[in-house]
């Protein structure tokens, strides 16, 4: 009755065994499809303004000026007309 088996004590049960057989050429259309997913998505797309083409960025910068601007005073008109 003492030698009852314990999974705790089975040193065999908790070694990882190295997979060899895995390739790496298998993954690739799993690959291809989520970088179709991200382009899809919009998450290739430039996030910030060094991402631009340099031509680009000075244009980008003043309609992101001036798209702030228009909002902004759009609230102060808001804001002036309902407390009036």
């Amino acid at each position: 009755m003492d030698n009852k088996y314990n999974p705790y004590d089975d040193k065999t049960i908790h070694t990882t065994q190295p997979d060899s057989n895995f390739d790496l050429s298998e993954r690739q259309g799993f690959n291809d499809v989520i970088k179709h997913y991200d382009a899809v998505n919009g998450f290739q797309n430039p996030k910030q303004l060094n991402h631009f083409p340099r031509s680009l960025r000075q244009i980008i910068r003043w309609a992101i000026i001036i798209n702030i601007s228009i909002f902004l005073g759009f609230e102060i008109y808001q804001f002036l007309k309902s407390t009036l």
